[in-house]
């Protein structure tokens, strides 16, 4: 991406005021925090202020699952740990039938994320590999989101007998 650091830094700032984050949807949210990362602005505040949202609200049944994913890939591609964001993340995708929803794409993101950043989510990977292991072909899964998937178990550390 174009990075522009005064444009990035007067977003940011303006984004993480008090009170600012209660007017952004879902999307916008994750679009804010993957544009950030994807040009390699950091700004800890504004990362700070959308996990801490995020982390607070009662439920993310408004986030679509491209929106959970994204915000967790943002987040770790920042290198911006936030412990209770993942929390909430993996809680919320590790329901039941949460993940008949996700793209492909959108999982190996999530296992992605979580993998990159260190955080710990036993019954997330339970929840993804089981999906994963029960599909009956992984045609819709691109090269790219088998080895990431892949890469995601490995260095997180979880084994599943199925995958």
């Amino acid at each position: 991406g174009v990075s522009h650091p005064e444009l990035f830094r007067k977003i940011g700032d303006h984004i993480a005021r008090p009170a600012s984050l209660g007017s952004f949807k879902p999307q916008n949210l994750s679009n804010t925090a993957l544009a950030f990362a994807k040009t390699g602005e950091s700004h800890p505040k504004l990362f700070q202020k959308i996990g801490d949202h995020v982390a607070g609200l009662m439920c993310l049944d408004s986030f679509y699952p491209q929106a959970l994913s994204n915000t967790a890939w943002a987040f770790a591609t920042a290198g911006v740990s936030h412990p209770e964001l993942f929390r909430k993340i993996g809680d919320h995708i590790a329901r039941p039938a949460s993940l008949g929803s996700f793209k492909p794409q959108n999982l190996s993101n999530t296992a992605l994320a979580f993998a990159k950043t260190g955080e710990s989510h036993p019954k997330l990977f339970q929840k993804i590999g089981d999906h994963v292991a029960g599909l009956m072909c992984l045609d819709s899964f691109y090269p790219q989101a088998l080895s990431n998937t892949a890469w995601a178990f490995a260095t997180a550390g979880v084994s599943h007998p199925e995958l």
